[in-house]
């Protein structure tokens, strides 16, 4: 669409960003690149090469997950429109995610963020009450910072939950990013809802609204 409308882009990879993310471009989707800037970690060097491009930048649009974060640091270092960088970190961790919601006195999941078995135990017995519906147990277990349904188990018994910890806790998730920290969370039952929306200068629009239907 930029391209279409006489933008020129130039692509910037975020450090981190897996091999197979950079090459993950479906046939057809293809465009050109009048540059490519290979950020390393200094940001200020990323800057300058971009400055050295010699052109006039408009705008910084996120490409992927992987790019999040870095992408409010390189619009605010470029004197850009962008979102307010001591957010960025609530924009990829879905454990402070759901604490922002609570913290605005919305209701909001039950929920640990977990590193060692102990604590998963502590969460199962703390967390009965909430993890059951009748005689129905359930539990979520995902990353903290991974992208859909990566590494995502919905969980029908105690073991489960044990299990996937297991199985999640020091893995590496499709973005390359080690599992460090696991959230454990209730399962949210009813349907759920994914409301797309677009904010510029305080002005907040829904573009979309959708319903699963998993």
């Amino acid at each position: 669409l930029l391209f279409d409308r006489g933008h020129s882009v130039v692509r910037v990879f975020s450090d981190g960003c897996p091999e197979k993310v950079k090459k993950h471009t479906p046939a057809g989707l293809t465009v050109e690149f009048i540059a490519t800037v290979e950020h390393s970690g200094d940001l200020q060097a990323t800057v300058a090469a971009m400055l050295a491009l010699g052109l006039e930048f408009e705008a910084c649009f996120v490409g992927c997950e992987t790019g999040v974060m870095f992408t409010d640091l390189l619009a605010n270092a470029l004197g850009l429109p962008g979102n307010k960088i001591e957010y960025s970190e609530l924009r990829r961790n879905k454990f402070l995610q759901t604490e922002a919601v609570r913290a605005a006195g919305l209701p909001a999941a039950h929920q640990a963020l977990v590193n060692r078995a102990e604590q998963v135990e502590e969460f199962l017995t703390v967390s009965t009450a909430t993890l059951m519906e009748g005689a129905s147990f359930k539990a979520v277990v995902k990353p903290v910072d991974g992208a859909g349904s990566d590494g995502v188990s919905i969980c029908d018994s105690p073991e489960d939950v044990r299990r996937a910890f297991s199985a999640l806790s020091g893995s590496t998730n499709v973005l390359g990013l080690q599992n460090n920290g696991v959230l454990l969370q209730e399962y949210l039952r009813g349907d759920e809802f994914v409301v797309d929306t677009v904010s510029r200068n305080g002005v907040h629009k829904c573009v979309a609204l959708w319903v699963y239907d998993k």
